[in-house]
């Protein structure tokens, strides 16, 4: 401002004394301000040639004064600038505009571009026309970088806050909208060009008393960020407000959070139906972590083991007895891998030591990221219905040995009569004694065999189980009751493959089972005719044994007393067979099943487990 101060007042003492040359202004010029100045200088023709170039535009553009002064400004200007500062030069020199100021770019010798500000005016001669163009530069080149890059920071700026979600908006300290992003147009109900440049007091009245203003106005007053939620009433809606002031005034932004709200609540009311359930419940409920400590139990849960909450939360359970922990953390893990366990039936210790039968469902807890957090047990006491149950069964056994009882009086009493009659003949004298001896022999065996039957029924067997092929058992079989089938005319016809899978049994049982059915379906054919045995891997995991015969049939009545302690439709028959038969195949993990229709033959299917 100074250089160009003096060069106004050097050209205004020669227009007025009209003594001096312009070339004495020049030299003066020259002396003054072409070699002092920290500003760029240059002083061009009517052509735009450089007459003189300071040192400092020297520097600025990486050409030597002596090389500038053969230039033309065209040459120093960028292209993009050479169209609009040409034309205001020319004004210059016609005398259409005093001075002209611009921010312009130019080109070093390099080839770089830099920014310089230009203040250039007109220097007149005695003609009162601009005969010479005084012009000085500053390099602006770094303001204008940090513009650019605050222009693009802005910009992103910009664009980051248009794809915000939440509404933002930017007041100036006096209340003024400095900015608006859409999501604040949304969430206001006013358009951007009916906020920005507006008060905040005169575009939202209803505003300013609120508890939201103050708030705000608070964050700016202490020039601290300020978070907190709350619920404008003028828009119906609960928002989450962050406010950040700064020199300038102060950033709001604003985030709709009614539906979250509303889904809390919800999830409230939910939670406390939920706890009212579970305590209430007459179950007893107990949820653990995933390191099985007791975090929440039920009222029923305390009373049921007679502990208090401070006792028992944060600690494993103390309800498991010692010597089922083992199956305890087994059933936890399968809970903890997503299994659910219902219906286990298990022991469980009250405080006071007492054993109670409890019933187990077992579910995981998973979390709101869909991973497992911990398992909930869901218990219910069943000891009262165990010992019922016990009572049942008692009561069941005291039946069934009734009717064994009445069976065995029955089936032993004709015997018995037998052998008191002809002991009392022989004791009469009578002779055939030896005939008599035979005919006691006879019944005393038949006795026997009930009471061996009896005794297979009544108690396990010591047998051995291994792993046995079923194809030469099944033939052995059927080779000992092929001469007796042929002998009534009945034909086996055995669709048994080679090779069948190995079944763990014990041999002589199911040897004992297969002759018993086939002796059965046998002793039904009394005409003659054909018995089919046939075998088949049914599942991956069971063999599938079938006998079916082209007899009679059974009715249904008698089809359903099948299997009851001493029925039997046989003159000679016990009616144990075929219980027998069932408590082997049972022995076996294994099924027995009896299809019949009258006219249509029997089929008895039985189905065993694979090792």
């Amino acid at each position: 401002m100074n250089d160009r101060f003096r060069s106004e007042q050097i050209t205004r003492r020669l227009q007025l004394e009209g003594s001096a040359s312009l070339e004495e202004m020049l030299v003066e010029l020259s002396l003054k301000h072409f070699t002092s100045s920290h500003a760029g200088a240059l002083l061009l023709d009517k052509e735009c040639n450089l007459v003189i170039a300071g040192e400092s535009l020297s520097r600025q553009l990486g050409y030597s004064p002596e090389q500038l002064q053969t230039m033309n400004l065209q040459a120093l200007l960028h292209p993009g600038e050479l169209l609009l500062g040409m034309h205001h030069l020319s004004q210059l020199l016609s005398g259409q505009l005093p001075r002209y100021e611009a921010e312009m770019r130019w080109i070093k010798a390099d080839g770089e571009v830099i920014w310089m500000s230009v203040n250039a005016y007109g220097l007149q001669g005695q003609n009162h026309s601009p005969a010479y163009l005084y012009m000085q530069t500053q390099d602006i080149t770094q303001r204008k970088r940090l513009e650019e890059q605050s222009r693009a920071a802005l910009s992103q700026m910009s664009l980051l806050m248009e794809m915000l979600q939440d509404a933002y908006i930017m007041l100036s300290r006096s209340g003024d909208f400095v900015y608006v992003n859409k999501g604040a147009e949304k969430l206001l109900g006013h358009s951007r060009d009916g906020l920005l440049g507006h008060n905040l007091h005169t575009v939202l009245p209803e505003w300013i008393n609120s508890g939201f203003y103050k708030q705000c106005m608070r964050s700016m007053e202490d020039a601290t960020p300020l978070f907190f939620p709350y619920y404008l009433t003028m828009l119906g809606k609960w928002l989450e407000v962050s406010c950040y002031p700064s020199k300038a005034g102060l950033s709001i932004f604003m985030r709709d959070i009614t539906a979250m709200r509303e889904q809390e609540e919800t999830l409230k009311a939910v939670k406390q139906q939920l706890n009212s359930m579970i305590e209430h419940t007459a179950d007893n409920i107990a949820i653990l972590d995933n390191e099985c400590r007791l975090v929440q139990v039920n009222r029923t849960f305390l009373k049921t083991y007679g502990y208090t909450e401070q006792e028992i939360i944060g600690s494993r359970p103390p309800n498991v007895p010692d010597h089922l922990w083992i199956e305890s953390e087994l059933l936890f893990r399968q809970g903890l891998q997503g299994k659910q366990i219902s219906g286990f039936e298990t022991k469980r210790r009250r405080k006071d030591g007492t054993l109670l039968d409890m019933s187990l469902t077992i579910s995981p807890v998973v979390g709101l990221d869909n991973e497992i957090t911990g398992i909930c047990i869901i218990g219910r006491d069943i000891t009262e219905r165990k010992k019922t149950e016990e009572l049942l069964r008692n009561s069941e056994k005291l039946s069934v040995a009734g009717q064994l009882a009445a069976g065995v009086a029955h089936e032993i009493r004709n015997p018995l009569t037998a052998l008191k009659g002809f002991t009392q003949f022989m004791k009469a004298g009578a002779r055939y004694k030896t005939q008599y001896l035979d005919i006691m022999i006879s019944e005393l065996d038949r006795i026997e065999q009930i009471i061996n039957e009896l005794l297979i029924l009544a108690k396990p067997q010591a047998v051995t189980f291994q792993n046995r092929p079923l194809t030469p058992i099944l033939h052995h079989v059927l080779s000992l009751l092929e001469s007796q089938a042929n002998m009534t005319n009945i034909e086996f016809h055995a669709q048994i493959p080679d090779e069948l899978p190995a079944v763990h049994c014990e041999e002589n049982q199911l040897k004992q089972v297969f002759i018993n059915i086939l002796k059965n379906a046998m002793e039904a054919m009394s005409s003659g005719g054909r018995i089919v045995i046939s075998a088949v891997q049914s599942s991956p995991s069971a063999l599938t044994i079938q006998f079916a015969d082209d007899g009679p049939g059974i009715p249904a009545d008698v089809l359903n007393r099948l299997g009851e302690p001493f029925f039997t439709t046989k003159e000679s028959g016990s009616g144990l067979g075929l219980m027998i038969s069932q408590k082997i195949i049972t022995e076996h993990n294994g099924c027995l099943k009896i299809e019949s229709e009258p006219g249509e033959g029997t089929v008895v299917q039985i189905t065993l487990p694979l090792t």
